[in-house]
């Protein structure tokens, strides 16, 4: 048994029984915070570990570069831009994202429950009611059924929420340049926010894709129309966004992700137009299930076995 080799899980959650899996094989340090490490948190701790299993946490160089010992980054979900790629290819240090359905399917569901939950003041009119107050007028929703859904990135999720939808008998368009699929109409971007009631966002952090809801397009949107985001906060220029729900272009905004987590400074908190929930899209028993195994592999194919890890990204 080797137990001299440490793994470091910074998520503050894991499934049981794969942590007495790595437990009986491995040191294991498990997050006991209620949210992920801060960069100095990390700096202070990373250089005894050999393995990490990685939630939303940022790994920079100046953090990877003071883990002598670090064979493998294991990220526990699908991004992976804020993790240094290169740095790690050049160390050669593994990294690793769990690109599994169980976790597309557990992020489109939510991603639906949100569209339902915004549409139909679901949530606004549980708080109001808490409030002791019987006001239902100013809760009169929108069909689902009779909206045009515009998804915005058609990968593995939004084409699973492009799915669930279609088959609600929801009117479906969507608009990726790297991605053709014929059971939807593709459209360009502008198109898209033009003739939608309602856009579900799906991007990757990328250069490109981060403040791409802006302004400009939401300008382009009819009147009362909806936006959601389970993918990455960094999608919205959230200004732009609030503007748009005050003149009355948005009824309603959802979203699981902030560009910063926590949003501490979020102008969306404030609103009692916006829906939002702490970065949970992904969480259900089978998509954790599935995803820690995976990690918990990960690490015992490079720590023990020497053997090449599976969803290698570097």
């Amino acid at each position: 048994m080797i137990l001299f080799r440490k793994v470091l899980i910074t998520a503050p959650w894991f499934t049981k029984s794969c942590l007495e899996g790595l437990k009986a094989n491995f040191e294991v340090t498990l997050n006991r915070k209620k949210t992920w490490f801060s960069e100095p948190e990390l700096m202070e701790i990373i250089g005894q570990y050999d393995a990490v299993i990685a939630g939303l946490d940022s790994f920079p160089a100046e953090i990877i570069s003071k883990a002598p010992h670090l064979r493998i980054i294991a990220r526990r979900g699908i991004g992976f831009d804020k993790i240094d790629l290169e740095y790690c290819k050049r160390k050669g240090i593994a990294v690793t994202n769990t690109p599994v359905p169980e976790e597309h399917l557990a992020v489109a569901e939510f991603a639906i429950g949100l569209i339902i939950d915004v549409l139909r003041n679901i949530t606004i009119s549980h708080v109001s009611l808490q409030k002791q107050s019987w006001e239902r007028e100013a809760f009169l929703g929108r069909d689902l059924m009779t909206s045009h859904a515009g998804i915005l990135g058609l990968g593995n999720i939004g084409g699973t929420t492009a799915g669930i939808l279609k088959s609600m008998g929801v009117k479906v368009s969507y608009c990726d340049p790297y991605v053709t699929d014929d059971r939807y109409r593709k459209v360009d971007i502008e198109t898209l926010f033009r003739e939608c009631d309602l856009i579900s966002v799906h991007l990757p952090k990328t250069p490109d894709t981060v403040g791409m809801i802006n302004a400009r397009l939401l300008s382009l949107m009819k009147k009362g129309s909806y936006l959601v985001n389970t993918s990455r906060g960094e999608a919205f220029n959230e200004l732009d966004v609030v503007k748009s729900l005050e003149n009355g272009t948005l009824r309603g905004v959802a979203t699981d992700v902030f560009s910063e987590e926590p949003p501490h400074n979020s102008l969306l908190l404030s609103r009692k137009d916006v829906i939002a929930t702490p970065h949970i899209a992904a969480f259900s028993e089978n998509s954790f299930l599935k995803i820690d195994t995976i990690c918990v592999q990960n690490v015992h194919r490079v720590l023990l076995e020497n053997l090449e890890p599976m969803f290698r990204v570097v």
